[in-house]
């Protein structure tokens, strides 16, 4: 319907311009698969994908791990005089036997009073709730795991989240949360299902000074394709040799701090098959590791991953997939729930002002 409003004068312009980029674009999607195969064999030659391996036998021991799981989820609503309130879940999956596929869940539902000048100020306090919410629920489950030996926590999202906030008192909290898991032989995995920046691409810039990379913008634009390949070639699950987030030279500020705090970051990307997105898993480790260890401990976290906790026909884990739909907040449930706090706070004369305003 929009496209038929728009002036016709127009609308015949603006068709052949995009004939024209089109044909432009052809050309450089064509450049890009073609050096996608020379790239992923040049990255391959130097061993810089990993297969994801394990048989019967040693998926016995995987399946007996501890696994938790955390997620939180938020909605914004009210405004009226400066006044708003953040609906927040927070949901705990819990495996404390290994695998099952009905493991515990715990929700906890939270209403926070916010004050702030706008809904984008709103959204950012409520936010950075949701995320202390997070922290202490991942406390809880590391409690309930530290005398079960090895066992892991998958936070739905990055290590460093959100990557652009720098708030000391919120970096130390978070910081001291994950070294806390570490004591107690829980290890923390991050699994990012939005792929952003450029540091997979930047360190293969500084290492191998190769141009044909020049054409591809970040992470995903290099990634998607040449995984593509390396998922058709190789037809198992694939990941890219785990990275430090310090070797691309170029690491984010917040990174940096959680580094000076003593919270080292590690990475790698990951493409459970032919089909799927990738993933970017991140592993935080209180002491800076060899690359040899590095590459034994995500061995062992994308054979838990793949092998043991993701089923036939998914490709993210269970316990992400279950910690988000349990804790996802619904706009029209808060938008319920925010009239019910108004129904009670004011009279039924005042509810009326209230509702025509």
């Amino acid at each position: 319907m929009e496209f038929d409003k728009t002036e016709p004068e127009l609308l015949v312009d603006l068709v052949h311009k995009a004939m024209e980029s089109g044909e432009g674009e052809k050309k450089r999607l064509k450049r890009i698969i073609e050096k996608s195969d020379g790239l992923f064999k040049f990255l391959a030659d130097n061993n810089l994908f990993c297969y994801i391996k394990g048989n019967e036998d040693t998926m016995e021991g995987f399946k007996k791990i501890p696994v938790g799981a955390v997620d939180g989820s938020f909605q914004v609503v009210g405004g009226r005089g400066g006044k708003w309130f953040a609906i927040l879940g927070i949901s705990q999956i819990i495996a404390d036997k290994g695998f099952t596929l009905n493991p515990t869940v715990k929700v906890d539902g939270f209403i926070e009073p916010l004050e702030a000048v706008d809904e984008a100020d709103a959204h950012k306090k409520s936010e950075i709730v949701m995320f202390l919410g997070e922290i202490k629920a991942t406390r809880r489950i590391a409690e309930q795991f530290s005398l079960k030996g090895e066992s892991y926590i998958l936070v739905d999202g990055p290590v460093v989240d959100p990557p652009l906030y720098m708030d000391e008192n919120y970096i130390d909290d978070r910081v001291e949360a994950f070294k806390f898991c570490s004591k107690n032989n829980v290890g923390i995995i991050g699994f990012v299902k939005r792929i952003m920046g450029s540091e997979y691409l930047n360190f293969i810039k500084k290492e191998f000074k190769i141009e044909s990379v020049d054409e591809f913008a970040n992470d995903l634009d290099l990634l998607s394709t040449v995984m593509f390949v390396a998922a058709k070639t190789i037809t198992c699950p694939v990941y890219t040799y785990p990275l430090s987030c310090s070797e691309a030279g170029d690491m984010a500020c917040a990174y940096k701090i959680y580094k000076e705090k003593g919270l080292n970051v590690y990475y790698s990307y990951y493409k459970p098959n032919l089909r799927s997105k990738i993933y970017r898993v991140e592993y935080a480790s209180p002491k800076e590791l060899s690359r040899t260890e590095v590459a034994e401990i995500y061995s062992k976290i994308f054979i838990l991953l793949n092998k043991v906790w993701t089923l036939t026909g998914l490709s993210e884990p269970l316990p992400i997939i279950i910690a988000h739909n349990k804790c996802n907040v619904r706009q029209g449930a808060a938008e319920k729930l925010y009239y019910e706090i108004m129904t009670r706070a004011l009279s039924e004369g005042e509810i009326n002002f209230w509702l025509e305003s």
